[in-house]
């Protein structure tokens, strides 16, 4: 074969794929995967926030209860919604997100948690489907906490800060959201007496997730090439920061009546539990037995919490 023929050849010859970059969209919080979208990112962001849920769930009363996240799955809003009900639903604007964030619970958690909060124990008396103005109130709160604890869910993924526009059991309330749109759905299920099987859900509308498509995510500090000398040293100081450690030995209650014909050198009677919580900067971190050590009043640690992920 004459040279002319093989260079003939080899132009008629299908030029070779380029490598691609392996998986470029990696730090991206979208990625595609069998011709349908995948959110990897998110998965992180669901065991930051069923931690932050817990801890939530425990400030308001409930100390014993974990948090179990389950598989993340896509349902369109009008199966979900259905799957839901009866529920109380929270819609969020949370830019950079080109479309809603939701969430949804079961109103009989609701019911039970307002109960706890004021002193009881959560046991539901009667299902009701109207609110009353308080538990209006303590809906619209709890609305406002979860948004603050999903914010710090995202932090090191992406800058959001959802803000409450919507509580409503009546989910055709929820505008900008149609039937037919599809849902990216986190579930999280309470363990633990009185809330046992109580579920909490996010929905992520697929088309708000992928607005966000080509932002990229906040980098990882721990591969993002910083000074070993300046690490350190942070780590050092993060070491010597002084938390706020709390114990509540007692909640005594009396009534209204009694509270006020109270004097000075009256006495309210005080029952002591065997075993207290221990908070460490307003979040749940252990359970101890109230002694003495030293002369002094002391707690014991019995059991140190840890989370679903052993955090």
């Amino acid at each position: 074969m004459t040279a002319s023929a093989k260079s003939m050849r080899a132009a008629k010859a299908p030029a070779a794929p380029a490598a691609e970059p392996a998986d470029s969209r990696e730090s991206l919080l979208l990625r595609r995967a069998a011709a349908s979208y995948a959110f990897p990112a998110l998965e992180s962001v669901a065991n930051q926030f069923s931690r932050s849920l817990r801890d939530l769930i425990r400030a308001l009363g409930a100390p014993a209860v974990q948090v179990e996240r389950s598989g993340a799955e896509q349902l369109s809003f009008a199966e979900w919604s259905a799957a839901s009900a009866p529920a109380i639903f929270w819609r969020y604007h949370a830019p950079p997100l080109k479309g809603p964030l939701l969430v949804a619970a079961a109103r009989p958690l609701l019911l039970q948690l307002v109960d706890i909060f004021y002193g009881g124990r959560g046991q539901l008396a009667v299902e009701r489907e109207e609110l009353t103005d308080a538990e209006d109130r303590f809906a619209a709160r709890l609305g406002r906490d979860i948004a603050m604890q999903i914010a710090a869910a995202w932090r090191d993924k992406l800058a959001i800060e959802p803000e409450l526009d919507c509580v409503t059991g009546d989910p055709a309330k929820l505008a900008a959201v149609r039937a037919d749109d599809e849902l990216f759905v986190q579930r999280f299920t309470l363990r633990g007496a009185p809330l046992d099987g109580r579920t909490i859900v996010c929905a992520y509308p697929v088309a708000a997730l992928r607005g966000i498509a080509d932002d990229e995510l906040l980098p990882d500090v721990a591969s993002s090439g910083a000074d070993p000398a300046w690490t350190a040293a942070l780590d050092k100081a993060l070491r010597g920061v002084r938390l706020p450690v709390r114990s509540v030995l007692a909640r005594p209650e009396i009534s209204l009546v009694k509270l006020l014909a109270l004097e000075v050198g009256d006495i309210i009677p005080l029952s002591m539990p065997r075993h207290v919580p221990v908070t460490v900067a307003g979040r749940s971190f252990a359970f101890g037995s109230i002694g003495e050590a030293n002369g002094n009043a002391a707690i014991l640690i019995d059991h140190i919490e840890k989370g679903p992920d052993h955090d």
